[in-house]
């Protein structure tokens, strides 16, 4: 129990994902199923549920093209309201704190998210970000100015559910 546990969050929940996002980028996958399979390939022990899971949490697209449908790079990087849909679910699922000082934005994230994180504030492409830094349950956003940090402070509070 405790392993499985461990394979839905923390490194190896990261690694899987980018795993993920490397395949669906460089390869066409149709299925769920053949996405297991190459995870497989991969030495990434995944069940059909956990991959599923990702699929929804990093935003794939599932798209028809002239041989039928198959998934995609984030839904993020193709349109603006489903970038900020998922940047509000990243936020309220996997954002612990949110702290600015004075440029910079300090986000906790539970362990192995902060990648997601920082992809879904990315993928929104801000005016008020500069850039951000993942580690494994850190953010750290860089902000264009002290009125923009303040800004970006009560939009991510907004979205997130954490008006304080």
């Amino acid at each position: 129990m405790a392993t499985a546990a461990r394979a839905l969050t923390g490194p190896m929940k990261s690694a899987r994902q980018r795993a993920v996002l490397d395949l669906v980028r460089t390869r066409v996958i149709r299925t769920q199923e053949e996405l297991v399979e190459a995870l497989h390939r991969r030495r990434l022990d995944v069940t059909q549920a956990t991959v599923s899971r990702d699929i929804r949490e990093l935003g794939l697209l599932r798209v028809h093209d002239a041989e039928g449908p198959r998934y995609m790079a984030p839904a993020a990087e193709l349109d603006a309201e489903s970038a900020e849909d998922r940047l509000r679910n990243a936020l309220r699922e996997h954002v612990r704190t949110v702290e600015f000082i004075d440029l910079l934005g300090i986000m906790h994230t539970l362990p192995g998210c902060a990648p997601l994180v920082a992809g879904a504030l990315d993928g929104v492409r801000l005016e008020e970000i500069a850039g951000t830094i993942a580690g494994d349950d850190t953010v750290l956003v860089v902000t264009r100015s002290r009125p923009a940090a303040q800004r970006l402070n009560m939009r991510l509070r907004s979205m997130s559910g954490r008006d304080e």
